[in-house]
């Protein structure tokens, strides 16, 4: 019964979290500057409805809709990776210096040349290595306590971003244009943003979900890891190194989101209890969720005007930031 019992409950999480996901996907291909009535939703989405309208569902927010799920599901994935591998409960592309390098990245090459739009997620992902490294590397590469973590990626964060704005201070006047890209945002994203990241994000993603056995294992100590027969260096710089790829292929597109990363992996950690093999498809779910849940409020908070996803997304995971290092009791063991 007790059995039984533990298997039920992570059926339910799903049908809740997917319920949730759904009802948000068709709110968001309803609201925005002009909202569209589900009577307009059904007549556009079966081709009867005005020009207006289908324009408006199909082409401008169906796509954004898809990009803010996916991208959630690749930061969420992203910061459980990172969280369990390194078994630190305060990892997550945001807190290691990978986004703010990311995006440096990006914004040396539009500063500094006229990249084509493939070359973005190459310089995201060197960018985003190349930070995050640094961050392990200060933070000392055996013992990595959370503390130390956060400090060194506030560090590398903070070096980032100076540089940043020092090119912002060169660019002219694509400057307007990046500040706003800084900011994280799904707006004007389209078929073409969704078709040129989507390899990017879609085989990694599916690469770490199909890995499960070796996450399991990476769960547990080192050495009786390696009893098991894992290769705990090689696995853990495969499952770094995908994580980093999802998170910085993102930024090529968005800009910079911020704690997605850190709030899905403890929400879906807490969820799945001792069931670590559903630690990342939650994370995956509670990701897109999150991410779409923000950009529709995006939309609407300051109508007419539209704010940075990425703004809602901080406002949303710093004060869940101070919680963690404020409580005595890991959500690791929660």
């Amino acid at each position: 019964m007790t059995g039984s019992a533990s298997t039920a409950r992570p059926s339910n999480i799903y049908v809740v979290t997917l319920l949730f996901l759904v009802l948000l996907f068709f709110l968001g291909l309803m609201a925005g500057s002009q909202w569209v009535s589900p009577l307009q939703l059904l007549s556009a989405i079966d081709g009867t409805s005005d020009l207006l309208t289908r324009i408006t569902v199909l082409e401008l927010r169906l796509p954004r809709n898809l990009l803010g799920i996916l991208g959630g599901a690749a930061l969420g994935v992203a910061g459980a990776v990172m969280q369990g591998v390194t078994r630190n409960s305060l990892a997550s592309p945001g807190l290691t210096g990978v986004i703010a390098s990311a995006a440096l990245a990006v914004v040396s090459l539009r500063t500094l040349s006229s990249p084509g739009a493939m070359w973005l997620p190459l310089m995201a992902l060197g960018g985003g290595l190349l930070g995050g490294t640094l961050t392990f590397a200060i933070a000392g590469r055996r013992r990595l306590q959370p503390e130390r973590v956060v400090l060194a990626g506030i560090a590398v964060t903070s070096l980032a971003t100076a540089l940043t704005t020092g090119l912002l201070l060169v660019s002219g006047a694509e400057a307007a244009e990046l500040y706003y890209w800084l900011a994280g945002s799904l707006m004007g994203r389209g078929w073409l943003q969704l078709q040129m990241v989507l390899p990017w994000l879609l085989l990694p993603l599916g690469a770490l979900l199909a890995m499960q056995r070796p996450f399991r294992v990476l769960q547990l100590d080192d050495d009786l890891a390696l009893a098991m027969g894992l290769a705990v260096g090689r696995w853990r710089l495969t499952f770094l190194l995908l994580a980093l790829l999802l998170a910085a292929a993102l930024v090529a597109f968005t800009g910079p989101i911020v704690f997605i990363g850190l709030v899905a992996p403890h929400i879906a950690r807490r969820l799945a209890g001792d069931q670590i093999q559903h630690w990342l498809p939650l994370s995956a779910l509670l990701g897109g969720l999150l991410l779409l849940a923000a950009d529709i409020l995006a939309r609407q908070l300051a109508f007419p005007q539209e704010l940075p996803v990425g703004m809602l997304t901080a406002l949303i995971g710093a004060p869940w930031l101070i919680y963690l290092l404020n409580s005595r009791t890991s959500p690791r063991s929660a």
